[in-house]
């Protein structure tokens, strides 16, 4: 028996010393193709920077290749160099203006990445993955990131020209995007749901998980809890991109059992599995808990959604969110330089992921599981692979075409300030009796409808939709042709100039909404702002009406 438990050791050291060989084999063989890469890389540059026929830069040389090789992996595996780190320490310091857009280099194209909440840039249509052939005047072929922030944020209550391709479209997408001054507190609004604020309903929008997010999340509803006692909470990550991971699991661990698992990353390294786990008892273990998002809802904001999913403790209505299962870190480079580097997978409590889109290339594969289905402890089927998908969907209001056209051109931004010079600047009024003021310029005589239709035209903004597109096509390819048909061009053009202003007209009422929000939004503070737009946000009356009904959201759970 000692002779076999001998002999097993000895095999057993034996298995082990030959996976150690064979670890520092492979390990050898690919520390000897980084040195032979490195080597070719570093004399290929230099003889190029020193011999070429004409004189070449060094810096935006080096730049380039860069960039070349970043575009390679993920949207989310950034470069900033010394340049940037000084300019983006000077924007933090100075009251400027931005869009929020978040732009990189990929494929050597000003590609918009990550969509930041509730930004200008978005609200009018522009979507991760659009190319930006245009800024102002400028074309961006020659931009680099730094130079294009720049002319992107600039004086705070301007206007900026952007032109994008989205996809395969034909045609190039123009947008008038305001600037505005960037948000800095995590949470934009928190207070109770009506009718009556007995009942104990909370409502609270995060816009982001930056610094103190969690701490802001907790007070909130504490403050609520403590002078009415909460009943039911709605928690709004619409919009919302993400931020600091340590500040989802704080918030997760407000609604589960001490030591649960929010999620865990995993590297390239096999077996390398990080848990980050609750560490104090929930302040709100049994409170009904509905989660608000959709499709823009990314990073931390789906870490928070699905964790809370996976342990049946809320009901996440909406849509389903953006699927960023990846995780960044930063590395500090030589020369005051940075590399934000993407490093791990995350996976959501039940073992899923939701990294929702295969990023692939030649060097190197971010990869995603196929649609698999996982379960809660209550039995409920969970996917991964696609972002976290809503347990109550919810569909968003889809645009009209003319709607969308109107929205790009800014129409509605431009529109009310004129109305709020001609109606709202009455002397003696200000923002701080910006209900009644409110009250008094938007019931002005006159619809807010018809003076915008009488305005479009004096504009100077061009409605134009697909079909001027296609008859704008059409027109060219006959005068090419010489062909003598212009006065049935012209009954064309104003036929269809009759339909465009139909359309117009059957959507007055959506029109006349989004005109009106752009007038509160320069008349109101922020908390009144934030009360009219809950009280009329019909996602926030369906999870209001939802938290209400226990009944209800323990069916869905169960």
């Amino acid at each position: 028996m000692q002779r076999f438990f001998s002999s097993s050791i000895c095999l057993f050291l034996g298995f082990v010393f030959i996976s150690i060989l064979a670890a520092a084999s492979v390990y050898k063989d690919d520390l000897f193709e980084l040195r032979k890469n490195f080597e070719i890389f570093g004399a290929l540059y230099e003889e190029i920077a020193v011999n070429y026929v004409d004189e070449v830069r060094p810096q935006p040389f080096m730049r380039a290749g860069i960039d070349a090789m970043l575009s390679q992996l993920d949207p989310f595996t950034q470069y900033f160099d010394e340049a940037d780190m000084v300019d983006m320490q000077v924007m933090q310091q100075l009251k400027i203006g931005t869009v929020g857009l978040n732009v990189g280099l990929k494929g050597g194209r000003l590609t918009v990445l990550a969509p930041e909440n509730n930004a200008a840039a978005y609200r009018q249509g522009i979507r991760a993955g659009d190319i930006i052939l245009q800024i102002g005047e400028i074309p961006s072929d020659d931009l680099s990131v730094k130079e294009a922030y720049e002319l992107l944020m600039v004086q705070l209550r301007t206007t900026v020209n952007v032109l994008v391709q989205r996809g395969a479209e034909v045609s190039p997408r123009s947008f008038v995007l305001p600037r505005s001054l960037p948000r800095t507190q995590n949470v934009s609004y928190s207070g109770y749901l009506g009718p009556d604020s007995t009942d104990g309903i909370a409502y609270l929008r995060l816009d982001m998980f930056g610094n103190r997010a969690a701490r802001e999340v907790k007070r909130a509803l504490r403050n609520m809890d403590r002078d009415t006692a909460l009943n039911g909470i709605v928690l709004d990550l619409r919009g919302n991109p993400g931020g600091i991971l340590g500040e989802a699991i704080d918030i997760v661990e407000l609604f589960v059992p001490n030591g649960s698992v929010v999620v865990s990353t995993r590297t390239r390294v096999e077996n390398a599995v990080q848990e980050f786990k609750t560490d104090d008892d929930p302040l709100f273990p049994d409170i009904p808990l509905v989660v608000l998002m959709d499709r823009y809802s990314a990073s931390a904001s789906e870490i928070v959604a699905g964790a809370l999913q996976d342990y049946d403790r809320a009901v996440v209505m909406g849509e389903t969110s953006y699927g960023k299962g990846l995780v960044q870190i930063t590395r500090p480079l030589p020369h005051n330089t940075l590399l934000k580097l993407t490093v791990s997978h995350y996976y959501l409590p039940t073992g899923r992921t939701i990294q929702s889109f295969a990023l692939t290339s030649a060097s190197a594969r971010v990869a995603i599981p196929t649609l698999t289905s996982f379960a809660t402890p209550n039995g409920r089927p969970v996917r991964g692979g696609a972002g976290v998908e809503p347990d109550k969907p919810v569909s968003s209001v889809s645009l009209s075409e003319i709607e969308s056209v109107l929205l790009q051109e800014s129409a509605y931004f431009l529109f009310a300030d004129r109305w709020v010079e001609k109606y709202c600047s009455h002397p003696g009024t200000n923002a701080s009796n910006g209900i009644q003021l409110v009250a008094d310029c938007l019931d002005s005589e006159g619809s807010i409808y018809d003076e915008f239709e009488q305005w479009l035209p004096q504009s100077g903004i061009q409605v134009m939709t697909g079909s001027d597109a296609i008859l704008n096509r059409l027109e060219s390819e006959i005068n090419s042709e010489r062909y003598l048909i212009n006065d049935e061009l012209a009954n064309l053009r104003g036929a269809l100039e009759s339909q465009k202003s139909t359309h117009l007209r059957s959507n007055s009422a959506s029109i006349e909404r989004r005109i009106r929000d752009e007038v509160l939004s320069r008349l109101l503070s922020e908390a009144d702002r934030n009360v009219e737009m809950v009280s009329n946000d019909s996602w926030i009356g369906s999870a209001n009406q939802l938290v209400r009904d226990v009944a209800a959201v323990k069916r869905i759970l169960n």
